[in-house]
Formats: C-alpha cells, sequence, structure tokens
C-alpha cells in the first residue's frame, strides 16, 4: 500500500508495532491507517466518532487509527491490545462484500459458543446500544484479540493479520487480571465487612448492656456497704471479690472490643485504598468519555 510505505511511525508506534508481530498484509494495513499514540487532549479530539473500544482506549476514525497514551506500567499490553484491535477494524473495512458475509457469519458463531463469557456479553450489549447495526465489526475486532479458543476456520483467517494472535490474547488477560484481583480483593474485603459490622454492633450493644448494669451493681455495694448492709467481713470480701472479678472481666471485654472495631475500621481503610488504586488504574486508561466499563 502506498499510504503505508510513506507513512513514519513514531518510535512508540513502531514499538508496539514490533510487539504484535503483524503479518506483512496486517503491518501495510497498521501503517496505511496512519497510527498515532496520543494524549488525552490530543485522544479527544481525534475521536469524534461514537465508537470506543474497550477501556477506551482508541478509536478508528476516518481510515485513521488513534491509541490513547497508557502510561501506567501495571497496564503493560493495553496499547498493543487496543493497536490490534483498531487494526481489525481497518482491515474488515477493506473486506470485499463475499469475504465480510464469510466472516460476519464466523464471527457470529463464534459469539454464540462464547454465550457464557460474561465480559464479551456485557461489551456485546454496550455496542448493541451505542452502535446497532455494527456488531459484527466490533465483534471481528474484539474475538481476534481477546478470545483464545476459536474455530480453525476462524484462527486460520486472522492468521493473515498475526504471526502469533494467542501473544495478543494473553497481553488482554494479563492487563485485565489487575482489575480482576483488585475486584476480587474489593468482594472479600466488602464480604467480610457486611460480615463484622452488624456482629461488632451486637457485641457492642451487650457490652453497654453488662457496663451499666455492672455500674449499677458496684453503685448498690458501696450504698450497702456505707449502710452497714453486710453482717460480717466475710459476706462483704465475696461481694467485692465478685465485683473486681466481673471489672476486670469488662475491661478485657472492652480491649477485645476496641481490637475489634480497630480490625474493622482496618478493613474499611484497605477498601478505601483499594477503591483509590482502582480509580487511579482507570483514570490512566480513561481516554475518552464513553459508558462506564468499556
Amino acid at each position: 500500500m502506498v499510504q503505508a510505505r510513506m507513512f513514519t511511525p513514531s518510535a512508540q508506534v513502531a514499538a508496539v508495532t514490533e510487539r504484535l508481530n503483524l503479518t506483512p498484509h496486517a503491518y501495510n494495513i497498521f501503517y496505511a491507517s496512519d497510527p498515532r499514540v496520543e494524549d488525552k487532549n490530543t485522544f479527544n479530539t481525534s475521536c469524534q466518532s461514537t465508537e470506543r473500544t474497550a477501556a477506551i482506549l482508541g478509536c478508528y476514525w476516518k481510515r485513521d487509527i488513534h491509541l490513547f497514551d497508557v502510561q501506567n506500567k501495571e497496564l503493560d499490553g493495553t496499547l498493543e491490545v487496543t493497536a490490534a484491535h483498531e487494526m481489525l477494524h481497518a482491515a474488515y473495512e477493506r473486506l470485499n462484500w463475499i469475504e465480510r458475509e464469510r466472516v460476519d457469519n464466523l464471527v457470529e458463531e463464534e459469539f454464540q459458543r462464547n454465550r457464557g463469557n460474561a465480559a464479551l456479553k456485557q461489551i456485546m450489549q454496550y455496542y448493541a446500544e451505542s452502535e446497532p447495526g455494527a456488531e459484527s465489526n466490533e465483534l471481528h475486532s474484539i474475538i481476534g484479540t481477546t478470545v483464545s479458543d476459536i474455530s480453525p476456520e476462524l484462527e486460520s483467517y486472522y492468521a493473515q493479520y498475526f504471526s502469533d494472535r494467542a501473544a495478543i490474547v494473553a497481553l488482554n488477560t494479563k492487563y485485565n487480571a489487575v482489575f480482576g484481583e483488585l475486584n476480587k480483593q474489593a468482594d472479600e474485603l466488602e464480604a467480610k465487612i457486611e460480615s463484622e459490622g452488624p456482629a461488632i454492633q451486637a457485641e457492642l450493644a451487650s457490652y453497654e448492656a453488662d457496663r451499666q448494669q455492672l455500674e449499677l451493681d458496684i453503685q448498690t455495694f458501696n450504698a450497702r456497704a456505707q449502710s452497714g448492709g453486710f453482717t460480717s467481713q466475710s459476706a462483704f470480701n465475696v461481694a467485692r471479690n465478685a465485683l473486681t472479678a466481673r471489672l476486670s472481666s469488662m475491661n478485657a471485654r472492652q480491649q477485645a472490643v476496641n481490637s475489634r472495631v480497630a480490625a474493622y475500621n482496618d478493613l474499611i481503610a484497605q477498601l478505601n485504598a483499594l477503591a483509590i488504586r482502582v480509580d487511579q488504574l482507570n483514570a490512566s486508561i480513561n481516554g475518552a468519555s464513553a459508558t462506564s466499563g468499556l
């Protein structure tokens, strides 16, 4: 392609291309699409179409590929997966109508086989609502970059673009696993908090009732001692020792409750810290505004 031969990639685009291990055919399609890695302001200006890829990282607009510059090292692979996704949009646009019909059938069959894939189902629901009529185009890019086990015929089709498609899928899995692990940790913390909260409240209520009763019993003991209500020193000592033991027990309970409350507050602090980290990760891949999570 003339456009590909005339295109001079930036160092970042060249590195992305090398890592994707594109075939010569895909290499030409990619470079003919004038791929650019852009900061947020430039990216938002460039991507005027409604099409937004997973994680809002790129767009194929007016036959050009725009990629959001993800600099968070925890999310290694996002740029490459997005580049592959957008390159497949450019490839899809270049299919003749006979081949496009064949490919549409293949990706639709693959989608039906992956009905149990919740993430894929959610993404396609988004596109069905935001871009009705573009589902096959999106499936073509999404399946090619995110689904590992596909039909041999479809795998053979994608082989004209990728020398190692499995490596691209692995990159997608890798960076999504960062969010998956954080979500798992958050779910575990929320479950502990939801379980521990009512238990602590019940323990505090029980402790407070017993503490108030002990105070009343101490007041009664003191009043009885002052009024000569004990018939012997032995009776006095027995009553005092009983109260002393109860007071010691209450002090131990107070320390235990305080420790439990501190641990509960620590769980909340951990959950809040996770939320901040997720927000930071989302901010680092939020190239453009769109429906959340896609």
